[in-house]
């Protein structure tokens, strides 16, 4: 018997599975309300990586996301690592800057149903999901502009 902890791993037909699902995603977000595009830049490579997530509700002109999969989602540590983003929902990019949370159950409660079924569908039982929440900039100081309408 081993004293070492249990290696976690994702199963390859699943990452296949999100790898071709994310990228039919990404193409047809435009067509959907429940999706947006965030864009992060990569932590290694400096290149732009699109994500499509769930639509959450918008607290005071920031709009807000569940990692599914909490700190452990590559789109979350290059956040982590570089906190500006552009976020699109229908045709119109916003840049802004992302912070992460712990999600509370309070916070969770706000979300749509959509949005609320991923954690509980897809979550990992190691990795909590997280709140992660981008504040838009305005170019022009224009704080009444809101995110996402």
């Amino acid at each position: 018997m081993s004293d070492r902890a249990p290696v976690r791993t994702r199963p390859r037909a699943l990452l296949r599975f999100w790898r071709v699902n994310n990228w039919v995603v990404r193409k047809l977000t435009w067509l959907n309300p429940y999706w947006v595009l965030l864009e992060t830049v990569g932590r290694n490579t400096g290149c732009p990586r699109r994500t499509p997530l769930a639509t959450g509700p918008i607290d005071n002109g920031a709009m807000l996301f569940i990692a599914v999969h909490g700190r452990r989602a590559a789109w979350v540590r290059n956040i982590e690592s570089n906190p500006t983003v552009r976020v699109r929902k229908w045709f119109r990019w916003v840049t802004g800057t992302a912070t992460v949370h712990e999600l509370t159950p309070a916070e969770y409660e706000r979300f749509n149903r959509y949005a609320r079924l991923g954690p509980t569908t897809f979550g990992l039982d190691y990795a909590p999901p997280t709140l992660v929440r981008v504040h838009p900039v305005h170019p022009r100081g224009d704080s009444s502009a809101a995110v996402g309408q």
